[in-house]
């Protein structure tokens, strides 16, 4: 005999979704016998389940480069960290900035391309041929203008700190332009070519977005963590097939995994901090001097983050003690003070890097609300409460 949770089970893998459920004692009182009735409903009777449009894409698409992985990897870091930026649409779709998504993909493919090895990422690419990624050629050039004097991060910071010279802004111009157009022409155009459904992206040029349904955005949101380890994994094993085994998925899930302002470059909200003539620790109110730590308020373990909004001085010993916790709502709600305070500290010793970063997490254009304090402050709280129910983490007070 079956149970009812292994029926539910078959009817939600075939896409049908439980909307009720009723468990009855036998009416003959007959021992070990009791009735359970299932009411469910077809979510997508025309249509492949998101998830499994995902997985068909991954699986069944054609794979010549890894242009698709990095599509699919990029949606997951807008869906886990910059969710804000998606625009909900009255037609079921939802648009997502194509910039973002070439900025990120710009961060991915650095390492990748800096490496000591030539590492293809296209088949039939080779140091010397004239077949390569759409936006190597510009890419190299940013690279060695950074070579010797920061590398990625320090372009990351001149980047969103509007500190690129003219030369360089020239570059990245046409960096991003040329992968622009390898997003829109190649992925955005061909994934889903294999599946039934047909094609699940479009791209809007009026409002430069990529477009796909709202069941499918949704999906990236509640999965990303998970889809995005495994497309590091597949991206891995994808370049070493390209390259006919002469690089090891282990050397190039290293370079995936690398980001682009790491842990431990947390140099220029430390200096901003340091200046200050007297500072608290940020959870404890304590009296800060110059031994302090700068603490992720989401810890970098969990979102991998190192935006001015997010780094905040406290003392050695609570920032050990908090570690890779989650900080709890009342004691968000209880520092909520000092937290704005420091931010507005960050603003003005760096304005247009903080500006850049926060309005990505919440989504504006700009900092023009004269509240955005406010604004910012209710987007962190909604961040971690949702990260802490969908990483099952573990929260932290005093």
């Amino acid at each position: 005999m079956r149970v009812p949770d292994y029926i539910q089970l078959l009817f939600e893998r075939i896409g049908f979704q439980q909307i009720g459920r009723w468990d009855n004692d036998d009416s003959l009182e007959r021992e070990n016998h009791s009735w359970s009735v299932l009411l469910f409903q077809l979510k997508n009777s025309h249509t492949l389940r998101p998830i499994d449009q995902i997985e068909g894409i991954l699986n069944r698409d054609r794979n010549t480069a890894t242009y698709k992985l990095a599509l699919f990897r990029s949606l997951c870091d807008v869906a886990m960290t910059n969710y804000q930026q998606a625009k909900w649409k009255s037609d079921q779709t939802v648009g997502i900035p194509i910039e973002d998504l070439v900025e990120k993909w710009v961060y991915y493919y650095w390492p990748i391309f800096e490496s000591s090895k030539f590492i293809p990422q296209i088949h039939g690419e080779s140091k010397n041929s004239s077949r390569a990624i759409r936006f190597r050629h510009s890419l190299d050039k940013l690279i060695g203008y950074y070579k010797n004097s920061g590398g990625l991060s320090r372009f990351t910071i001149d980047y969103r700190s509007s500190k690129l010279s003219e030369e360089v802004e020239h570059i990245v111009n046409d960096v991003f332009r040329k992968t622009m157009d390898a997003i829109v022409e190649g992925p955005v155009y061909y994934a889903g070519g294999s599946l039934g459904a047909g094609r699940v992206f479009e791209y809007d040029p009026h409002d430069r977005m990529v477009m796909l349904s709202a069941e499918l955005w949704c999906e990236f949101v509640l999965m990303a963590h998970w889809i995005n380890d495994a497309l590091i994994l597949r991206w891995a094993e994808l370049t070493s097939k390209i390259s006919k085994n002469s690089i090891k998925p282990s050397e190039m899930v290293d370079l995936l995994l690398t980001v682009p302002i790491p842990e431990r470059d947390v140099a220029d909200a430390r200096q901003i901090y340091l200046q200050l003539g007297a500072k608290e620790c940020v959870w404890s109110g304590k009296s800060l001097k110059k031994n302090f730590d700068v603490d992720h308020m989401i810890p970098f373990s969990l979102w991998r983050n190192n935006d001015l909004w997010n780094l905040l001085p406290a003392a050695p010993s609570v920032n050990r003690d908090k570690r890779d916790k989650l900080p709890t709502r009342s004691l968000l709600i209880e520092r909520k003070e000092c937290i704005v305070d420091y931010w507005r500290v960050l603003r003005n010793a760096i304005p247009t890097r903080f500006d850049y970063e926060t309005s990505k997490f919440i989504g504006t254009v700009r900092l023009t609300s004269s509240d955005w304090e406010s604004q910012m402050f209710s987007s962190v709280v909604e961040a971690i409460e949702t990260t802490a129910l969908h990483r099952s983490c573990e929260r932290w007070e005093l």
